[in-house]
């Protein structure tokens, strides 16, 4: 890991969050855990809006938390855009940022 890496984790709750403004991610895994209403869907893209690439999507199950793991993890070289939908209770993202 380069010098000057953040690395960490991310809770993300709500739709619509952009993360790594201008700067390349590397996301090495997701804990989703989905509400009572069915399993949540996590959308990751490249970019910093919901017009990204999509690199990663994936559903959880109802009312469970979900591991999602990526090994040596994917990059995303435009920062990086996550959207859920209502059945999420909270996603939380092991990533890496430039």
């Amino acid at each position: 890991m380069a010098a000057n890496n953040k690395h960490g984790t991310v809770l993300v709750t709500a739709a619509g969050v952009a993360l790594g403004i201008g700067k390349p991610i590397t996301v090495y895994g997701i804990h989703l855990i989905s509400g009572s209403g069915g399993g949540s869907v996590i959308t990751l893209r490249n970019g910093t809006t919901a017009a990204g690439t999509i690199y990663i999507q994936e559903t959880g199950t109802t009312s469970t938390g979900v591991d999602f793991n990526y090994g040596e993890g994917f990059y995303f070289p435009a920062g990086l855009y996550v959207s859920v939908d209502a059945n999420l209770t909270s996603a939380l993202l092991s990533v890496d940022q430039l």
